[in-house]
């Protein structure tokens, strides 16, 4: 199995895991997108729900996340206001935490913020749920982003072909791209197969985010890829050319099988 198959599964079970930490409380939205020009102001609720069988006290913090470097200095208390930072709940209780978000002149490009709510199950666990905030500076916006490399591989554990493809982001606001797969036949006169890219987890300015998931099986042949990719107005599209093959033990087994049918033919023939 290639190497980059392996990270995905493992990131997945990571994921997995993760969730059902979580199966105690709840804090909803997951995430916050906010957009605006300079002395613009955004005002919304988290909702909180103490799922715990006890009554448990929750707190608040706001730490920074990726941002555009021109922010530098620019600290996420700056332009993100919570209300309550401490208060406890009884079981299946849900409270209303309030949040202000206030864009400066200082603020450029993109910015992220993270709000992170913790409870005390303990003296030895401390669970908590971080949920992203991000912020666009409207009039500000540079954006600009490629496919930096892609590559093709097949597993060995259910015989598909698995992409990874990098994203490599210039710009000076995060994005969350969309797109699609189209396959073609290896003189790109026939489309074989065409597959959606859903909206995925963001890739923030100035950094690059790998993607990996499945295109499906294809039976043996030479195809070329295009992945086009899209976001805010614009668009990267890279090509690549990849050969489908049978590994060995299925060219032996299925030789066999041939062979085998052919024996049987040839005796039925002799026999009659």
């Amino acid at each position: 199995m290639n190497n980059f198959m392996k990270k995905y599964i493992l990131t997945f079970c990571l994921m997995f895991l993760c969730s059902l930490s979580f199966a105690n409380f709840s804090v909803t939205p997951t995430v916050v997108n906010v957009s605006g020009v300079p002395g613009a102001s955004y005002e919304n609720v988290y909702l909180v729900t103490n799922k715990f069988e006890t009554p448990m006290t929750f707190t608040v913090t706001l730490s920074n996340g990726n941002c555009f470097s021109e922010n530098e200095g620019v600290d996420v208390n700056d332009w993100l206001k919570i209300e309550k930072t401490e208060f406890s709940l009884n079981p299946g209780e849900t409270i209303k935490v309030p949040y202000e978000v206030t864009i400066n002149e200082k603020m450029k490009g993109s910015l992220c913020g993270r709000v992170k709510f913790s409870v005390d199950q303990s003296s030895m666990i401390n669970l908590s749920i971080s949920v992203p905030i991000y912020v666009t500076v409207e009039g500000t916006e540079n954006i600009n982003f490629e496919i930096e490399s892609l590559d093709l591989g097949k597993s060995d554990i259910d015989e598909k072909f698995y992409y990874r493809m990098t994203i490599k982001n210039t710009g000076n606001v995060h994005i969350r791209h969309s797109g699609k797969i189209q396959i073609f036949d290896s003189k790109k006169t026939k489309e074989i197969k065409n597959i959606n890219i859903e909206e995925t987890v963001p890739t923030f300015c100035e950094s690059s985010k790998q993607f990996v998931d499945s295109i499906g099986t294809l039976e043996d042949g030479t195809y070329v890829a295009v992945f086009t990719v899209e976001d805010l107005g614009k668009q990267a599209t890279k090509e690549i050319k990849f050969k489908v093959e049978k590994n060995n033990i299925e060219k032996i087994k299925s030789f066999w099988e041939k062979l085998k049918a052919k024996w049987k033919e040839f005796l039925k023939i002799f026999h009659s």
